[in-house]
This record gives C-alpha cells, sequence and structure tokens, in this order.
C-alpha cells in the first residue's frame, strides 16, 4: 500500500483523525487497564470535541499519516516554550502499524519543529510501557524524569530529543 505522510488542515479531516485517534490508542488502554472512570483524559476516551478543541488551538501543527486520502495515522506538535515543541497523539491504525508510518510521521515532526526554530522536543508516555520507551529511544529520546500525578493509574516518562540547531 502507498502511503504519503503530510501536513493537515487538521479541521479538513477532523472527524477522521478523531476515530484514527480514538482507534488506536484503544489497544493502549486495554493493555494498561486504562477506563474512562480512572483515566478519563485518555485519548481513546476524549469526545471529538474536546480532541478538536486541543488540535485547533494556535501554534499547533498537525500531520496524517494517509492511504488513498485517508487518514491512518498522525501526531500533533506544539509550542510548549520558546524553542520547545511537545509531541502528543502519535498514532497509527493497528492494521497500518509496521509499515515505517509512525517513524516518518515523527521525522516529519522534527522536521516541522526545527523549521519552527524549536531546538528541543518532548514527549510524556506511560512509564511501564517499556516497548514504546526503547522505540522513542530509537529516534534520540532519552528519559528526563519518571513522576506520579494523583489523577493518573499509571507514572509519567518525560522524555525529550535535542533538535538540529
Amino acid at each position: 500500500m502507498l502511503y504519503e505522510v503530510r501536513e493537515l488542515a487538521v479541521n479538513e479531516y477532523l472527524s477522521a483523525v478523531c476515530e484514527v485517534i480514538h482507534l488506536a490508542f484503544a489497544d493502549v488502554a486495554e493493555e494498561f487497564h486504562l477506563t474512562p472512570q480512572n483515566c478519563r483524559n485518555h485519548p481513546s476516551f476524549l469526545s471529538d470535541s474536546v480532541l478538536a478543541a486541543s488540535l485547533c488551538r494556535p501554534g499547533v501543527l498537525c500531520f496524517g499519516a494517509l492511504a488513498d486520502d485517508v487518514p491512518v495515522g498522525f501526531v500533533a506538535i506544539w509550542p510548549k516554550g520558546h524553542d520547545v515543541f511537545e509531541l502528543t497523539r502519535l498514532c497509527v491504525l493497528p492494521e497500518h502499524r509496521r509499515a515505517g508510518l509512525g517513524g516518518r510521521l515523527i521525522q516529519a515532526a522534527f522536521q516541522a519543529a526545527e523549521e519552527h526554530g524549536a531546538h528541543k522536543m518532548e514527549i510524556g508516555i506511560i512509564a511501564e510501557n517499556e516497548r514504546l520507551k526503547r522505540w522513542y529511544e530509537s529516534y534520540g529520546f532519552r528519559a528526563t524524569a519518571v513522576r506520579e500525578y494523583g489523577h493518573l493509574p499509571f507514572t509519567v516518562c518525560e522524555m525529550e530529543r535535542e533538535l538540529a540547531k
């Protein structure tokens, strides 16, 4: 299958992107026993309106992996500070995984952040997800802290990656 990875005008694909986010994060919720009761802000449980509000904020850049112009993967970045961007909502539908789309999405995010003057990219992941942590490490991220938040049923591993200067 041929895939295209490109920046999206998220409002153009909003309902499809919300569906991708919900479906792609569902297996994570299942694996880590997340429910709307114990982790209502997990991407698999967020309403389309809440997702839309977070993705349509000023400064947010969105990228999609498309198959026949239909989103099958997604990532967003937003400025977190003067020269730092946060990577969020990186996901690929299960049936399209292992095709290199996550890597292509993350590379598009790195390039866009650099073009916007960022020197660092940050992300927070479920600390217990060792497989995901290793994947991010393979793209140059390193763990900087592990934190507990009272409203979350897991610990968060904060990671960062230096970008080209």
